[in-house]
């Protein structure tokens, strides 16, 4: 794509990019109380939110809903003077808050919390605004009847097609997957749109990023013992480097290690560079500590790394690797600080709280 039609979009993300919260600042709030946080965080491009949050001073939900629309502005804001195609992808992109929201609901439901407990953990987004969510956790009884209450968006139908499955396992991971293959399978489609070298790009970040849910399908399934033909439905095999073939013999191995094993021989056969390095963080990770919740931080955690590299290796020029990259750093700041603010509130201990935090070491 010709430089011209990037002259708005690039100025706009280097600024933003340079205002990303830095790692010594980061850590400086973990370990602080609430009140601190939410002062530091008034000196950052979050204060136009903060500042509207009423009443003063802010609780935690109201505070992690502030940094939630901030960062829904700033794609936005971004979308808007991006060329045609590269708006599409993101406003696909924008979906996966809300397929956040509808996870959370069922997580709360399934838990049993009550409605004013469970509103404090969801963070609305888009379509499912605070009193949609709010309206959902009223009326539902039930896992079931919340898939019923979303039959009106695509949500409903992706949702009731897992149920089957849900009720066999009585486990709500189905239900997610269900809702982030849906979500992926739209950002794929539109990331697929895309021409010469920005398609190729896009493809490469938005495939590793599922193919990354695909490895924590397949360990999350195995771990369950969920049938292995019934796991298939629930991947997305899109990339040229753990396709269909690779996934089908991950999915018949035996335990983890065999697993990641398996697709790590295929990242070396296809000299997949980033998928090696996030293989083999995740081999050493499993090896050591046999724990699937520490694996899943690894892959967040080489996912910030992929992103790292790509920003130093598309700096030079004019194309949506630079924009993608840029986001992703973004979503994983947000998800920081929602983490120290939760650990603020919760009165966690600092060094958990660092453990929680996604950081690119």
């Amino acid at each position: 794509m010709s430089a011209w039609k990037y002259k708005q979009l690039m100025p706009k993300v280097l600024v933003s990019k340079l205002r990303l919260i830095q790692t010594k600042d980061m850590l400086d709030l973990i370990g602080s109380p609430l009140d601190r946080v939410y002062s530091q965080l008034t000196k950052t491009p979050y204060h136009k939110e903060i500042s509207e949050i009423s009443p003063q001073p802010p609780s935690s939900t109201s505070l992690e809903e502030a940094l939630l629309k901030s960062y829904i502005r700033t794609v936005d804001e971004i979308a808007h003077c991006s060329p045609r195609g590269i708006r599409a992808l993101l406003r696909e992109i924008l979906m996966k808050f809300e397929a956040s929201s509808v996870k959370t609901i069922l997580r709360t439901k399934m838990a049993g919390i009550e409605v004013d407990q469970a509103v404090k953990y969801i963070i609305s987004a888009g379509r499912l605004d605070a009193s949609r969510c709010e309206e959902i956790l009223k009326n539902s009884g039930n896992v079931r009847e919340v898939v019923k209450l979303l039959s009106d968006l695509e949500y409903g139908p992706v949702l009731d097609g897992a149920m089957e499955e849900y009720d066999k396992t009585g486990v709500l991971l189905p239900l997610e997957v269900a809702v982030d293959k849906h979500v992926y399978s739209r950002i794929w489609k539109a990331a697929k749109k895309l021409r010469g070298l920005d398609g190729r790009i896009a493809r490469t970040i938005v495939g590793l990023e599922i193919d990354s849910m695909n490895i924590r399908v397949v360990l999350r399934f195995q771990e369950l013992g969920i049938d292995k033909d019934r796991a298939r439905q629930y991947l997305m095999p899109i990339s040229s480097v753990l396709g269909r073939k690779e996934l089908e013999n991950a999915i018949r191995a035996k335990e983890p290690d065999s697993t990641i094993k398996h697709l790590l021989d295929a990242a070396r056969i296809n000299l997949a560079r980033d998928y090696q390095r996030l293989l083999m963080e995740l081999k050493g990770e499993y090896e050591v500590h046999k724990s699937l919740s520490r694996a899943e931080t690894i892959l967040d955690r080489e996912l910030l790394k992929t992103s790292l590299r790509m920003l130093k290796r598309y700096t030079p020029f004019f194309n949506i690797g630079f924009v993608l990259a840029f986001l992703n750093l973004k979503w994983y700041e947000l998800r920081n600080l929602r983490t120290i603010i939760r650990g603020a509130e919760e009165d966690i201990s600092p060094a958990k709280t660092k453990e929680l935090i996604i950081l690119p070491y």
